[in-house]
């Protein structure tokens, strides 16, 4: 199977950790498996052509995030190569596998595909297979679903090498090149927004200790990894495990490793003993997941978080020397001008460094999507439209009759840019951790303008 990653033209490009997973256990079965990366191969179409000449299987991964370059990849494949056969997995594929069959995929894998690759790749018959969708008799059917792989250990580490480690870089971090590590899967509350369960189901899932170092130290020694960045929807919830990680790593001795949480944290979970021992590791980086600065909003939304505790968090974590960063979402189902007026003071208030505001998303196959079908209106016609417009635009997707329109939400994310990060005190703090180098100064520069003249993402 040959694994191509679209390029994702906006945002942070990096390696599929899904599909070099999928590739790792095809390779432990003595599966064919090849990895093409549009993000970092300039010649990738002319690659494509020599190895779909062999393997005419092809894989691709998206999310909301991805899916839109995803299907223009789709069709680049249907017209360049129309004897290939295209698999599509993902938590977008997952819920809306109806559209996409067959138009941009011949078969759509159904949560974790690990267990599933390797039996199409040795080509057994569709019907067999769980966790696949694919067309029949001109009907697209699905498969009934695996169970989730409880046994994280079991499977090999991503096949990093089949890509070139030395391009997965970030302009503004402290070291590279970056790769990213998962030490779990899944997250056990239900946030109405959140898309992990349409993959990970409602639980989480863990790696032994000595698994997760063990891939940490090929990492650095092997591929010569300098910062890794964890991408566990709740790194920090079993403070015993991530204590026992981050003393295993500190007991390695990887002079110069950093380390950074960009998925974010629960915002009332932690203390100084584990924020100073993540410091120790070298964890320079977290995100807070916050929200919502209302307490009857946040109750609402699943995420078990209660409001009074996150300044201490973050105040622990600030104690430790770890750059903060917290996210919140502006235009929730159950917000008014009042609540987020209210999310934007506390952002405001809250010892952070940086902030980002989200105006709120309704991914497809989640609560909060299935609520503003029955109770608001979608504004949007094309869902592949709700990364451009919704991450890096500020544009509301839905209304919520009685509560907001669309204007609002665009007022209150500009608003809460400028508010948050136009304060002297701010911008010295975040100046004295992100600068660096020179080109640290115009990076800050130019972002500062952003936020300024457009109210968007710093």
């Amino acid at each position: 199977m040959i694994f191509v990653n679209p390029d994702c033209y906006h945002g942070f490009r990096f390696p599929s950790l899904g599909m070099l997973s999928i590739a790792a256990v095809l390779r432990d079965q003595d599966l064919p498996a090849h990895y093409v990366d549009c993000n970092f191969e300039p010649d990738w179409k002319t690659r494509l052509a020599s190895l779909v000449a062999e393997d005419p299987l092809i894989g691709i991964t998206a999310n909301i995030l991805s899916i839109k370059p995803a299907l223009e990849l789709s069709a680049y494949i249907r017209g360049a190569h129309p004897g290939a056969r295209i698999v599509m997995g993902g938590p977008y594929p997952t819920i809306e596998y109806a559209q996409l069959i067959p138009r941009a995929a011949d078969i759509v894998v159904l949560g974790e595909g690990e267990q599933v690759a390797p039996r199409i790749v040795r080509g057994e018959p569709l019907k067999d297979i769980k966790s696949i969708a694919y067309k029949e008799n001109g009907a697209v059917v699905a498969n009934e679903r695996n169970g989730l792989i409880m046994d994280l250990d079991a499977l090999p580490a991503p096949a990093w090498d089949l890509g070139t480690i030395g391009r997965y870089r970030l302009p503004h971090t402290r070291k590279n090149p970056v790769l990213p590590i998962m030490s779990s899967r899944g997250c056990p509350f239900n946030c109405i927004f959140c898309g992990s369960d349409i993959i990970n189901g409602n639980r989480i899932r863990y790696r032994s200790v000595d698994n997760v170092l063990a891939e940490i130290d090929r990492m650095y020694h092997e591929f010569g990894v300098r910062e890794i960045q964890f991408w566990d929807d709740n790194f920090t919830l079993k403070k015993g495990r991530a204590m026992e990680l981050c003393e295993g790593i500190i007991r390695g001795g990887y002079k110069g490793l950093c380390l950074s949480i960009p998925s974010g944290i629960k915002p009332d979970h932690g203390d100084d003993k584990l924020f100073r021992t993540m410091a120790r590791a070298g964890f320079y980086f977290l995100c807070i997941a916050v929200e919502s600065g209302s307490q009857e909003v946040m109750s609402q939304l699943g995420k078990k978080v209660d409001v009074r505790k996150v300044r201490e968090t973050i105040k622990s974590v600030r104690r430790a020397g770890i750059l903060t960063n917290g996210f919140f979402m502006i235009g929730l189902p159950f917000d008014t001008r009042e609540t987020m007026e209210q999310t934007i003071a506390f952002a405001r208030s809250l010892p952070l460094h940086q902030a980002l505001f989200f105006v709120t998303i309704p991914f497809p196959g989640t609560d909060l999507h299935r609520m503003v079908k029955e109770q608001g209106r979608f504004l949007f016609h094309d869902e592949q439209q709700l990364y451009e417009d919704g991450y890096f635009m500020g544009r509301a997707s839905y209304e919520m009759p009685g509560r907001f329109d669309a204007a609002l939400v665009e007022e209150m994310y500009k608003k809460a840019y400028r508010s948050f990060f136009l304060q002297p005190g701010r911008l010295l703090s975040l100046a004295i951790k992100r600068i660096r180098r020179p080109r640290d100064i115009y990076y800050l520069v130019m972002k500062g303008l952003k936020v300024i003249f457009r109210g968007r993402q710093f």
